[in-house]
């Protein structure tokens, strides 16, 4: 989303000062008496503290000359940071980048002093597209040498840890400038992302395919291929094959070509001369790298020496928590949902999207205003999300396309993620447009869904068995609960999201007789902040909090889903973490599918009955039903077991949430939850772990088979500084759990940083700024923020930081918040002073390694306001 800031001066204020004072009134004695003065508007005062996500870090020398400054350019100057950590960092090559701090001198190199377990993941996630603006990923020990290191030409640089002890991390530009997020946590995913040091590969030898000979002109490209040796056999074959070149033929290349920058074997301070090995391997890499760069070649790659192996299906699988969290996992042995159908009623769904293929039903596009459309027409068939132009700088939210991915993303396709009822298919209705969506044309959604008559003149082949409604309002309308009644006496189970406004006033269409309610849950199945509550809640389910990383993966604790981005005016596909009930929804509506799947009569009313009954969720909160939790968090095998119209032999299973424990630096205890996620009987033995004293577990509210609350605490006492790792088993009398946990003592390191703060108050609707705030940096990392004289209205807050100086805030790269949360911001009505507008900011990983970002000439990915008095906030979702 972007929004307009103010670093220093508001235009929008200048303009309304210079109005007020043309509208003073003059006049001699002699004149009659002006009417009395209009009474003085009333104007007030909002104030609130952002908060620092936790495991949040900044680089310490980014382009923005307002945020704090420490160089950390070589080694004697590396930042300490903690572990596991989010870092939020700028490089550039001198005279790349927008003008700021580093823009002439440049910050080709950001060295970070850290202590690794064996076996951590550290990725670079690169704002920019990786070729114009290119960074470079390195382990180095601490005398300089390089370990390993990921210098491919993706937007994702990855590697992974051999040995424990002491690092020196190292983020190069080596071309262009870009914004970056380096994220260090317990590998619970395998990462596959760029060209790493540690590969197998034959040294000196690189696959290479040109472009067909068609293609190459005479000049320039052609030249490169004559040089190496290859264009003469290529003329020879009607179609281009894969080649080797030798470093010999790279070499040779480099006598009348200038050679692409690369990471260096040694840095400067190092006295020990690197191997004949190393450098021949890195020369092999960047050789790969800057063949790649040539408008002749087509691909190039190492040589790979390969071996058999086991390549896990859907790389991002490991970071959704939230699938093992409702014992999902289980359920998929009894069913994936095949023949269910979900209406996901929404913003439409990007059909491109390379996990959503083969996983949809025809849909239909029911927004009735084209204006609200924005595809050029009203009703008509086609659900493509154009893009809602609802970030103010006039991209798209794509939330259905996020909500549909949860829903059935495809599984087992080595792609992206997996969805929770991957075997159903998603019937994609768009209802939500460039002004949200209209009560009347969400209805007619419905009724679509539902096989009712509507104003499409149309009916699906197949009426959905669920719809899904990841919208709302606090607005009911007698209509819209007739509606739904109607769809639901023709059998379908409808879902809808609690909404994000930490408030237990009702909120439609989820408060709605016969629909289900989803409030959210964090990792450790708590209420997220900023779910609502409430006699009308039904049902909790996964939502997340993105402000934690409590497993220490490395990544925030969100729903991480499909989605799409068009800033800039290119739309390319992605994965994202996001938080909000709008995610909880769909994996109650995923559920539901796999239930119908198993049973096909199941009719909403018998739906009803197992929830209240408790066959189907995780009792947390108070015993019995709740306003939080509804009837308690849903765990999906016990549902899909329920709902079997085959009986389900009994099988308890042991499961364990959190998979995974992150204490950071300051975190002493977490809590643990021991359930069984099957059915039968269960017994669980003592925990034990091997920690060596610092690491105990201990009963909090556990019954006679061990399964219940446990606490988790660590003691830092008489600890060295270091980062601390160990594994907590669980065995049962059905199969055994053991969890990592990780945590930090580090006296050194300061509070979680998110870098300098520019806090923004908007116009909801057309994104406009109305003030920025004056902010105050706090020794806990947070910012206190004041707006002072804001007219009467309805406003959004925003806070972001500009690592890269270009007067947007919240790009990728840059940590981001909202007032409560960036993808659904709450909208504060100012009629009297308010304080305590607590949020937090941090950032957010975008995890798609094919995803493409136009860019500005600058390495900038945002459109924005020229370089003037104002700011711009960038894409937050």
């Amino acid at each position: 989303m972007k929004l307009t800031i103010s670093g220093r001066a508001l235009l929008i204020g200048t303009v309304f000062g210079l109005l007020l004072q043309a509208c003073g009134g003059g006049g001699g004695s002699d004149s009659p008496s002006p009417p009395p003065p209009p009474p003085p508007e009333q104007k007030y005062t909002l104030s609130g503290v952002v908060r620092p996500a936790a495991g949040a870090a900044i680089d310490s020398d980014v382009n923005d000359p307002a945020a704090p400054y420490q160089a950390n350019d070589a080694v004697a100057d590396a930042q300490p940071i903690p572990n596991p950590v989010t870092l939020g960092g700028y490089a550039n090559q001198p005279g790349s980048g927008p003008p700021g701090r580093s823009r002439i001198v440049g910050d080709s190199m950001d060295f970070y002093r850290v202590n690794l377990l064996a076996d951590q993941a550290l990725n670079l996630f690169i704002a920019n597209d990786g070729v114009r603006n290119d960074l470079d990923l390195g382990l180095y020990d601490l005398a300089g040498k390089l370990l390993d290191a990921s210098v491919s030409q993706s937007r994702v640089e990855s590697l992974t840890v051999e040995t424990s002890g002491d690092y020196l991390v190292v983020v190069q530009a080596t071309r262009g400038a870009s914004n970056y997020v380096l994220t260090i946590g317990q590998s619970l995913a395998a990462t596959s992302e760029g060209m790493r040091l540690s590969d197998h590969f034959v040294l000196g030898e690189a696959v290479v395919q040109f472009q067909d000979n068609a293609a190459i002109t005479t000049t320039g490209t052609l030249a490169r291929a004559h040089t190496l040796k290859l264009t003469a056999q290529s003329r020879q074959e009607a179609q281009e094959r894969s080649r080797l070149v030798s470093v010999n033929d790279y070499r040779e290349l480099l006598q009348s070509t200038a050679a692409a920058a690369c990471i260096p074997p040694v840095l400067p301070e190092s006295s020990i001369p690197p191997s004949e090995e190393l450098q021949v391997r890195l020369e092999t890499l960047c050789m790969v790298k800057d063949l790649n760069r040539d408008n002749a070649i087509r691909s190039a790659s190492p040589n790979y020496l390969r071996a058999t192996q086991l390549v896990p299906n859907d790389p991002l699988y490991s970071f959704q928590w939230h699938y093992p969290q409702m014992s999902l996992p289980q359920a998929w042995d009894l069913t994936t949902g095949t023949d269910a159908i979900v209406a996901v009623i929404d913003t439409g769904i990007v059909l491109s999207h390379p996990d959503l293929q083969g996983q949809l039903v025809a849909g239909y596009d029911l927004i009735k205003d084209p204006g609200n459309a924005l595809d050029g027409d009203g009703i008509d068939p086609d659900p493509t999300d154009v893009g809602d132009r609802s970030n103010p700088d006039g991209s798209g939210s794509f939330h259905g396309t996020h909500v549909a991915g949860t829903v059935a993303a495809a599984t087992n396709n080595s792609v992206g993620v997996a969805g929770v009822a991957f075997g159903a298919k998603v019937m994609p209705l768009r209802a939500v447009g460039r002004f949200g969506g209209s009560l009347y044309d969400i209805e007619q959604a419905v009724r679509y869904a539902a096989g009712l008559s509507n104003d499409s003149g149309t009916l699906p082949p197949r009426r959905a068995d669920v719809i899904n409604l990841s919208l709302g309002s606090t607005g009911s309308a007698a209509s819209e609960q007739a509606t739904l009644d109607q769809a639901r006496a023709a059998g379908v189970i409808v879902v809808a999201a609690a909404g994000n406004s930490q408030t237990s006033t009702r909120f439609y269409p989820a408060a709605y007789s016969g629909v289900i309610a989803v409030s959210a849950v964090t990792l450790s199945k708590t209420l997220a902040s900023y779910s609502n509550f409430g006699s009308w809640i039904d049902v909790a389910a996964p939502g997340g909090n993105t402000a934690t990383d409590l497993n220490g993966d490395g990544k925030p604790d969100g729903v991480l889903s499909t989605v799409a981005t068009d800033a800039g005016g290119t739309l390319a596909n992605d994965y994202v973490i996001w938080q909000g009930t709008s995610m909880a929804a769909p994996h109650v509506a995923g559920v539901a599918a796999l239930m119908k799947a198993r049973a096909p009569n199941l009719t909403p009313q018998q739906f009803d009955n197992l929830l209240i009954s408790g066959a189907m969720t995780e009792d947390i909160g108070v015993t019995g039903r709740d306003d939080q939790f509804g009837y308690g968090l849903l765990n999906a095998y016990q549902a899909v077991a329920a709902a079997s119209e085959q009986p389900v032999d009994p099988t308890p299973i042991l499961a364990v949430s959190p998979s995974a424990l992150n204490f950071g630096t300051v975190l002493n205890s977490q809590t643990l939850t021991v359930l069984n996620g099957g059915t039968g009987n269960l017994t669980v033995n003592s925990p034990t772990e091997d920690s060596g004293g610092w690491l105990s577990v201990e009963p909090t509210q556990i019954d006679a088979n061990g399964l219940g609350i446990y606490t988790v605490s660590v003691n830092r006492a008489e600890l060295a500084d270091g980062v601390y790792s160990a594994t907590l088993t669980l065995a049962s009398s059905a199969n055994t759990v053991q969890i990592k946990a990780i945590m930090q003592v580090a006296n050194d390191l300061s509070a979680g940083a998110i870098g300098y703060q520019y806090v923004l108050l908007t116009h909801p609707d057309t994104g406009e700024t109305v003030a920025d705030a004056t902010v105050t940096q706090q020794t806990d990392g947070g910012y206190t923020y004041t707006f002072s004289d804001i007219p009467v209205g309805t406003y959004e807050i925003f806070a972001g930081s500009d690592s890269n100086n270009n007067f947007l805030i919240c790009e990728a790269g840059e940590s981001c918040g909202a007032y409560l949360t960036t993808d659904e911001p709450v909208q504060i009505k100012v009629d009297h002073d308010q304080s305590g507008l607590d949020f937090v900011s941090g950032y957010t990983v975008n995890l798609a390694d094919f995803q493409s970002v136009s860019e500005d000439e600058d390495g900038t990915t945002g459109k924005g306001l020229s370089r003037s008095q104002t700011r711009q906030v960038g894409t937050v979702r």
